[in-house]
């Protein structure tokens, strides 16, 4: 009985990875419009966002929503889009991927991730970011309670070369100044509506190396002026000038 219950455990296994390999062998048989073709005719969204408006460069960027259209195994199909270039993910909530689904997409050519209101593991973005094969890696957190332990992670992306976090955000001082660590070729750092960050931040991030732009609005426990001693402490440690954007334009205020 032993025996038998071994011989079908054993059985379903090389069933499952079969079936596996053979799904993964006919996606990469697929060509970029087929591929598209299928995820469009499910409400995926395609678009062509300008990602340099000075010599009017587009790429190809998917929107993933995670209510009622995503279902196990489509990142495997979306990584496996040769031009695909801006991959957003927002609204909802979506499962773990599976490791072939996170393989697939450490060797796509995806450079910029987005994460917009949505709950799933940012652990495994981390992961698929960490692998990412483009020279220069953009990710976007928006109102997601992004916490010092996968802030960690996300410092840890070598090739981490813009980083934005908007309102929603749990990190605290220990983790931006483990960012500010680790995080050596970030020219680009955005974060807005920080409800938890404080002065240590600040000074942490003069630690900073290669930061050439920074926007850093309405943080609840730093002022505007204190951003301002930030910029002027950064260009004097590192003796040269950044582009700086720390005061909120009345129109924009929030109530």
């Amino acid at each position: 009985m032993k025996y038998q219950l071994q011989k079908v455990i054993s059985l379903f296994f090389v069933c499952f990875l079969t079936t596996c390999s053979s799904t993964s062998e006919k996606i990469a048989m697929m060509s970029d419009e087929e591929l598209i073709q299928e995820l469009t005719s499910r409400s995926y969204q395609f678009y062509n966002p300008m990602v340099d408006k000075k010599n009017r460069i587009t790429v190809l960027a998917l929107k993933i929503k995670g209510k009622g259209q995503y279902r196990p195994g489509d990142l495997l199909k979306v990584c496996s889009i040769k031009k695909l270039k801006y991959l957003s993910i927002e609204s909802g909530e979506l499962p773990d991927f599976s490791l072939e689904e996170i393989r697939a997409c450490k060797n796509s050519n995806v450079d910029t991730i987005l994460i917009d209101n949505i709950k799933l593991n940012n652990f495994q973005i981390c992961e698929i970011a960490k692998g990412l094969k483009a020279p220069k890696i953009r990710i976007d957190f928006n109102y997601i309670p992004l916490t010092d332990s996968e802030l960690t992670c996300i410092s840890q992306i070598q090739k981490l070369d813009t980083f934005i976090v908007w309102e929603g955000a749990k990190i605290t001082d220990e983790g931006m100044c483990q960012l500010s660590q680790n995080a050596k070729n970030l020219t680009f750092l955005r974060m807005e509506d920080i409800d938890f960050l404080t002065k240590k931040s600040t000074d942490c991030m003069l630690n900073l190396p290669s930061l050439k732009d920074v926007m850093l609005k309405r943080w609840k426990h730093v002022s505007e002026s204190q951003m301002e001693k930030f910029v002027s402490a950064y260009e004097a440690k590192h003796k040269r000038k950044i582009e700086a954007s720390i005061y909120d334009p009345v129109g924009y205020e929030k109530p």
